[in-house]
């Protein structure tokens, strides 16, 4: 049988955490589904546990690559492989809420014009804590809800509420496989926000829906990439210069969004080098861009700490991992505290 849909997982050494990940793709209700495993460099024992899990499950596909590595070219890889018209995206360390997953799916076969959907989702810190990730926290975005709930097509401010903000976790993403390979998948010379700048051409080419319900479990890892908030925001910069002369055109308020964006993120590069100077410098050209209370209520900090008023907080991992977390872009640190320990209920890649 055909399946509808194909979860692209792409793995490198998985031993400890990959088994549960293909468990909860599996357990998708009422779907035929297929499992994509990309095997992006193996040298732990991962390979054999495939080999055992694929021998119990026919639906579970391994793809072997020995060179062009990297979580990008294994996606595409996946892609192209992918025998379903729908696609999901799961990381090796995360987990699907199936029965949510499933009836996204009724979604994306009742509107065909659809070509990305996402949702809310949970994410486990390194500190052991659970935290939801709800985009409906996003500034911009929660006010474009407007407190509905359920299956919510984004309509002609897909691209808008995309580019100005980044509330997309990759872990839990459906999208028509067609689209995918009409945009060419994910571009190859961005180690990070590869995802953010998918989402942002598939928008511009296609449907975009939102689920409130909550439908992964995401896991921020110490050591990974996305923790990096000095490479990140590098990439993050890359995204932005790409699609900025289209959203001034199209979306001029998602394009003040966007480097409203950027200049948080130097802000925050500052604040953990301890360069106050620079973080209120940029806070503020944040704030002139586009002005809101809450960074506001940043500059007024970043002043208090220069003189001496109060302390910049400690930048300990645990607290950086809240603030640039996976798929969080930098419009995050709107919303948080640099000096708390966790940010508001939702935080965003």
């Amino acid at each position: 049988m055909t399946p509808q849909l194909s979860v692209i997982i792409p793995v490198r050494n998985g031993a400890d955490f990959i088994e549960r990940a293909i468990a909860s793709a599996t357990s998708i209700p009422a779907a035929p589904i297929e499992i994509v495993v990309i095997d992006d460099g193996l040298t732990d024992g991962t390979a054999s546990l495939l080999q055992r899990l694929g021998a119990q499950d026919e639906r579970l596909v391994v793809l072997r690559r020995n060179d062009d590595h990297g979580a990008a070219a294994a996606r595409n890889a996946g892609i192209r492989s992918a025998r379903g018209k729908l696609v999901c995206f799961l990381d090796a360390d995360d987990i699907l809420h199936s029965a949510a997953i499933a009836r996204r799916l009724a979604w994306h076969e009742a509107h065909p014009e659809t070509v990305l959907s996402f949702a809310n989702y949970e994410t486990l810190l390194p500190d052991g804590t659970v935290e939801p990730r709800f985009a409906a926290y996003w500034p911009r975005f929660e006010k474009f809800l407007a407190k509905r709930e359920g299956m919510i097509d984004l309509g002609p401010d897909a691209f808008d509420l995309l580019f100005g903000e980044n509330p997309v976790c990759t872990t839990g993403v459906i999208a028509r496989r067609a689209a995918l390979l009409a945009v060419h998948g994910f571009v190859r010379d961005l180690r990070q926000a590869e995802d953010w700048d998918l989402w942002i051409r598939l928008a511009r080419c296609g449907g975009v829906a939102y689920s409130t319900s909550t439908e992964a479990l995401h896991t921020a890892r110490a050591g990974s990439l996305s923790t990096d908030i000095d490479e990140r925001t590098q990439y993050i910069v890359k995204v932005v210069s790409r699609h900025i002369k289209f959203a001034f055109r199209h979306h001029p308020s998602s394009a003040l969004a966007a480097l409203c964006a950027v200049k948080i993120a130097r802000a925050e590069q500052a604040r953990f080098a301890d360069n106050n100077i620079a973080a209120l410098v940029n806070y503020i050209f944040g704030f002139i861009i586009n002005p809101s209370t809450p960074l506001a209520r940043h500059v007024i900090r970043s002043v208090a700490v220069l003189l001496g008023f109060r302390s910049a907080g400690p930048a300990t991992f645990e607290q950086r991992a809240r603030l640039v977390s996976t798929r969080a872009s930098f419009a995050n640190a709107i919303i948080c505290e640099p000096s708390q320990t966790s940010c508001r209920k939702g935080v965003s890649g």
